[in-house]
């Protein structure tokens, strides 16, 4: 569904979520009761993935509620492709590029390649610095107020024109319905 209704901000949430949980999951066998090092190059990559993650996730949740922002604010029906396809491009900008030059940025930060907590596995190492607290650790609590100020205003809104959006979302072509809505809603 979420595909057929151009939604690629929850379909980045979902990817982001299940790479995170192979992740954990990988590093949660291969490492049980155990400090050895049978995977570096493993190592390597899922760090940076999980230092992705990070702030991959809640700019995924802020574009999802940018959308819903802009659902529940909107005043006419017709969206067009070009509109989709714009959308398409920010959700793809802020949820994949914006991540993978914040794993580039963590580069920089890390004193070395990574720790391994037993039965946790692999784990990015930031050195503590000012720079770290400000490129690295600040990004994440930043986007999430941001998105947690959309969802607020969003809700605001909902609640505003709660009979008007229902007609709207009825005579919309996007297939998102009230249930929908508030499903997403509450994901972000």
């Amino acid at each position: 569904w979420h595909i057929q209704a151009w939604n690629s901000a929850t379909c980045y949430m979902m990817l982001w979520t299940m790479i995170g949980c192979l992740i954990h999951l990988v590093n949660s066998i291969v490492w049980a009761d155990s400090l050895a090092n049978p995977a570096p190059v493993w190592c390597d990559i899922s760090t940076k993935l999980i230092i992705g993650l990070s702030i991959a996730i809640p700019l995924s949740s802020l574009c999802i509620n940018r959308r819903l922002y802009n659902i529940a604010t909107m005043q006419t029906v017709a969206v067009t492709k070009q509109m989709k396809k714009r959308a398409i491009i920010i959700d793809t900008i802020l949820a994949v590029l914006c991540p993978m030059i914040f794993m580039a940025v963590h580069y920089t930060m890390q004193g070395h390649r990574y720790d391994i907590l037993e039965n946790y596995g692999c784990w990015p190492s930031t050195y503590h610095t000012a720079p770290a607290y400000v490129l690295v650790i600040v990004p994440p609590i930043l986007v999430c107020a941001v998105s947690l100020v959309i969802c607020t205003l969003t809700i605001r809104a909902f609640i505003k024109r709660r009979s008007d959006f229902n007609e709207l979302l009825r005579s919309s072509s996007t297939g998102l319905t009230s249930t929908r809505y508030l499903r997403l809603m509450i994901l972000a």
